[in-house]
């Protein structure tokens, strides 16, 4: 290609550009020339401070930051507000609140960018199908909103269909998709049907199974591999799978490292348990293995050092390490203490029963009878106070 030089020169930056053509310059300096697309010379002296459209839109409709509205735009198709306005009415002709729908856009700023005929309509209409209102629509999709984007046809309409026939209510699978909305994000073969498949494979009940989704949604997000390799253990521990503690098992045992693990049974060492008390504990209540290190050691420091237990009468009832310290332990202990100080009880009660009460059945028993029930009731709740 032959250029022709003009007399045109370009200063910009402390840089000396020589115009070569209408589509390219030379950069000039005293060692050497450069060849130059003229738009790089057209992007230097750009104005740094104009936003795209679509930025703009963003800062001005939705309430974005410069800096969040600039990085959003980058994945930003549009030029013109039809298309973005379009979403946001469809937004709300389905009821959603002004806030919601903002919220939405700021975790997903591409929704912008879809045809609401094609993309959004056929998601939303499914979930109202299914039960869903538009308040519980808000609220799910403000959750998850790439979900907007994910097929209807292979991911989202099979997943529900196998959550709905396990629970066997289409009532029931909203509750879990609402409670834990992942548990849609996904096609049925990645996590839902293999954590079924191998509860069933190890004859664990299909209600059983059911009770779990439902009750505990989210422990469904875990690798295929890793639970049957929970599950394995759980019945080398001596587990009946057909019992609903199994599943428990399961749960508190996938649902942690190996070096979570190991971590735990270490406190409890700390405390004098053998691996067989440990293992025994685990069987009466497998959650005593999902409590934090922290709180084991709290709730063995206050019954051992506080209430006079034994250990080994810990490891007969671990339920006592799963009940709050603040605000049951502690203000029932006071209650205790006062009527033992003060001999309004001829023998110390059992403590696993006292603490497992309702709190009905403790004011009743260690409170109303008494003539001190005034000053009891005052020291119960100033404890249960002071743990808010």
């Amino acid at each position: 290609m032959s250029y022709c030089f003009c007399k045109t020169i370009l200063h910009h930056h402390g840089i000396h550009y020589l115009r070569l053509s209408p589509t390219h310059f030379i950069e000039a300096n005293s060692h050497q020339l450069f060849l130059l697309p003229f738009t790089r010379c057209i992007s230097s002296s750009a104005n740094p401070n104009q936003h795209s459209f679509a930025a703009s839109y963003l800062i001005k409709k939705c309430g974005f930051s410069p800096e969040s509205a600039l990085s959003a735009s980058k994945h930003l198709k549009f030029e013109t507000p039809e298309k973005p306005d379009s979403v946001i009415d469809t937004f709300r002709r389905y009821g959603f609140p002004e806030d919601k729908i903002f919220k939405l856009v700021k975790k997903f700023p591409k929704v912008l960018s879809c045809n609401p005929e094609k993309t959004l309509l056929p998601r939303l209409d499914f979930f109202l199908s299914r039960g869903m209102s538009s308040t519980e629509l808000a609220t799910f999709f403000c959750i998850i909103p790439p979900l907007l984007h994910r097929s209807l046809e292979n991911i989202i309409t099979p997943t529900f269909n196998f959550l709905s026939d396990l629970l066997q209510s289409n009532d029931k699978a909203i509750t879990v998709a609402k409670t834990y909305p992942f548990i849609i994000y996904h096609r049925p073969e990645s996590y839902l049907q293999p954590y079924v498949s191998i509860l069933r494979e190890n004859g664990i009940p299909k209600s059983h199974i059911a009770s779990l989704i439902y009750k505990w949604p989210r422990t469904v997000r875990v690798c295929p591999i890793r639970f049957r390799n929970s599950v394995e253990t759980v019945k080398e521990m001596g587990f009946d799978p057909s019992k609903l503690v199994f599943t428990l098992a399961v749960l508190a045992r996938s649902g942690q490292s190996k070096s979570g693990w190991e971590k735990k049974v270490g406190v409890y060492k700390r405390w004098g348990w053998s691996d067989e008390e440990i293992l025994a504990a685990f069987k009466r209540n497998p959650w005593c293995m999902m409590s934090s290190e922290d709180k084991i050691m709290a709730g063995m420091d206050f019954l051992v050092n506080n209430m006079g237990c034994e250990s080994s009468y810990v490891a007969e009832h671990p339920i006592l390490l799963l009940l709050s310290l603040e605000k049951r332990l502690i203000p029932r202990a006071s209650v205790l203490q006062f009527l033992q100080s003060n001999k309004l009880i001829d023998e110390k009660p059992n403590l696993a029963t006292l603490f497992k009460y309702s709190e009905k059945s403790f004011l009743h028993k260690f409170v109303d009878g008494f003539d001190e029930a005034p000053q009891l009731l005052k020291l119960y709740r100033e404890k249960l106070n002071l743990s808010k």
